[in-house]
Parts: structure tokens; sequence; C-alpha cells
């Protein structure tokens, strides 16, 4: 494989691709989509998830994670998680005659031809499918998400048209992303500590909100990613999980005149064989976190138990929430690493089983020392619902 040539995604999550899905769509599924897209844009997981399950395709869909996730965070949502949110929703707002989809297609059209030339010609020489090379890259390129959200105007067609309801309410932070560039960083800061990155442009170290983005920097720290409002303290933060990436990627994103300079920069590093081109696609996409849910199975699982867990993720099993309920049990009873695995608990926290199973069974007096500690390292959401463990422990002690 050339070093320009795309390549596809590695199913971290594991789910394996059946038949397509177009062939299998029916009437009844189809208004399910669309009933399910509604309730999104008005803010309504719950009702978005229901939906969405109701389609038998998509049971097993990254996405279903996604809405779990925060559906059963209603209740705890943060102005930086609604913002993720909306900026989630212009990548996947394809209705007919919308301005949203015309942005879409050209964002895809341009990332095809951008960066999977190559990977289209081989579906088209070999007998392919390039209807798969096009999914993939829609719901899991980085550099199409970016494009699609930003440089072409996504976000901000999105907000004018689309939100409803709560969502619509809950837009005012997004709205202050909408014009943000994209920046080249060095992290600066060693763990344990504030997540502080260096701007390659000012020479200006930034602290910024940590959900976990230290992970995604390489060996050299050089990272490329969009600083936006989070609305919190720290006031900065990554839109989402940042691209781990060269010095000289870095420095050319950085010190470009044009607002898209960093997708040039790419291009070169790909071909130039400095920057992996699998670096674009992951499936495991979250909003609440910058803690890839890969990293969490591998943290929260026995060395001697990681290759069966992936093999049953792979077959569709939770062994991402399994994962997660064990971080959170070794936090409660104070075995799991050091305050720079925080992240990793809030990560933890936020999953919609792991918590669940944290509440069924690690609500007891011993535990509440470990959640008061993690609580105070962890960001909102996370903290909230560390907090809630560490009061109910406590409470179960009188």
């Amino acid at each position: 494989m050339s070093a320009k040539r795309s390549r596809t995604s590695s199913r971290p999550l594991g789910f394996r691709r059946g038949p397509r899905i177009a062939d299998l769509m029916t009437p009844d599924y189809h208004a399910f989509v669309d009933s399910s897209n509604a309730a999104e844009r008005a803010g309504d997981a719950a009702t978005a998830l229901e939906y969405h399950q109701g389609i038998p395709m998509f049971r097993r869909s990254a996405h279903r994670v996604t809405l779990e996730q925060l559906a059963g965070l209603a209740d705890e949502m943060t102005p930086w998680l609604w913002a993720r949110w909306a900026a989630y929703q212009c990548t996947r707002a394809e209705d007919p005659d919308t301005d949203s989809r015309v942005v879409l297609q050209m964002a895809l059209d341009y990332t095809l031809r951008m960066f999977h030339a190559d990977a289209m010609e081989q579906a088209y020489v070999e007998g392919g499918d390039p209807v798969q090379v096009m999914a993939v890259t829609a719901g899991e390129d980085w550099a199409f998400h970016q494009l699609c959200t930003y440089e072409l105007g996504g976000l901000a067609c999105f907000l004018d048209t689309m939100p409803t309801g709560r969502l619509a309410a809950e837009c005012g932070l997004a709205r202050g992303w909408v014009d943000a560039w994209m920046g080249g960083y060095r992290l600066e800061s060693s763990a344990p500590g504030p997540l502080v990155v260096r701007d390659l442009a000012t020479d200006e170290s930034i602290e910024l909100l940590d959900l976990g983005a230290r992970l995604h920097a390489g060996a050299g720290g050089w990272l490329i990613g969009r600083l936006v409002p989070s609305g919190t303290t720290p006031a900065l933060m990554f839109d989402t999980r940042p691209l781990a990436v060269d010095e000289e990627t870095a420095a050319e994103t950085a010190t470009g005149e044009l607002r898209g300079a960093w997708v040039a920069a790419l291009d070169r590093a790909f071909r130039e064989g400095r920057v992996d081109p699998g670096v674009l696609q992951r499936e495991d996409r979250e909003l609440v976190t910058d803690v890839a849910g890969l990293d969490r199975l591998e943290r929260g699982t026995p060395p001697r138990e990681l290759a069966g867990a992936r093999e049953r993720l792979a077959d569709g099993r939770d062994e991402i929430g399994r994962a997660a309920y064990r971080i959170l049990r070794s936090a409660a009873e104070g075995t799991f690493g050091a305050d720079e695995d925080a992240p990793f608990v809030a990560a933890a926290a936020v999953n919609a089983h792991a918590f669940s199973e944290a509440l069924k069974q690690l609500v007891r007096p011993e535990c509440r020392a470990g959640w008061e500690h993690w609580a105070a390292l962890a960001p909102e959401p996370a903290r909230g619902r560390l907090t809630r463990l560490a009061d109910l422990s406590g409470a179960a002690a009188a």
C-alpha cells in the first residue's frame, strides 16, 4: 500500500459488516430513521435511541452507542456536550433538498478525492464496494468530520436550520465554535497535572479542559486540532479528539495563512510517509470523552483476557462497558493507577453500563474515599456521577 493510500478502519468496536444496509431498508425502517433524526434534533436522545433500535440492522451500530450514552446523561448535559452533539449531528444531516445535505456531499466528495482516491480506485478495479468506502469515510473519517463541520460550513448551516426543542435552546456555545481554525500544538504538560498545550502559531501555553486528549499525542507530543470555548473552566478545549501528527505537519498547520492549510499539510505528510493515513479513521469516536473505547478496553481488561475480549467485541458483546466497570471497581477500591489516569475513570463513569453496575455493586462505605478522590479530578458530567457514588456510599455508612 502506498503512503497516500487510505486504510479502511480497523473496526475497533468490532461491528462485523453484513449485507449493504440500504438493500435491507423497508418503508417502515425509513420512517424510523426520520423519527430518530427528528428526536435527535430536538435534543431527545432517549426517543432517538428507541427509534434507532427499532431498525434491526442498527442495533449494533456505533451510533447506537452514542445515543445510549447521551440518553443516560439527559439530565447531566454540559454546554460543551450539547455543542459536540450538534457538531456530530451536522455530519449526519442528509435530509433531501437541504443545504446541510449539499455541504455533507461536498465534504464527502472532497475527502474521498483528497485522502481516499486509491481506496476508491481499488474498490472499482478489484470488484469491491465503493459504497463501503464512502460509508466508512462518512462515519469515521476525522478529516471528513472537520471539513464538513467547519471549512464547508456544515455546523453553521445545521444550527441555522435544523435544531428544535431543547437542542435549539442549548446551542449557544456551539455557535461560538463555527469560526474556529485548525491549529498546531505540542503537548507541554506531563501527567499528573493540567492539560497544557503550546500553540505553535503564538508560542503561547494554553490550559485545556482535559477529556483525555493527552492520550492521542504521539511520541513527540505534536497535535493538530481545533480549540473552542468549553463553557466552563478551563475556558478552552478541543472540539473533538485531536490528531497525532509529526512536527512538520503541526507547524505547517499552525502557520498556514488559509483556514484549510491543514488539509495540504496532512496530504504531504501522508505522501511522504511521515504520518500513517490510518490515523484518520477510528470507529470509536465519542462525544462525552476523548478516551477511545479501545483504549478503555485495553486498560480495563487483564492482559491474559484481552485477546478474548477483542473477539467478543467483534461479535457484538459490550466488552467496552465491562472494561469500564472494572476501571470503576478498581477506582473505588483504591487500586487504579495514579492521578494521571483520571481521564480513564471519568470516561468509565459516563459509560451507561459501567455506571449502572457501579450503582448496584459499588455503593459501599469503603468506596467513599475512592469516589471522592476521582471526582475531584474529573470534569462534568463525570464529576457529578462520581460525586453521586461518593454521597451514596457515605449514606450507606450512616
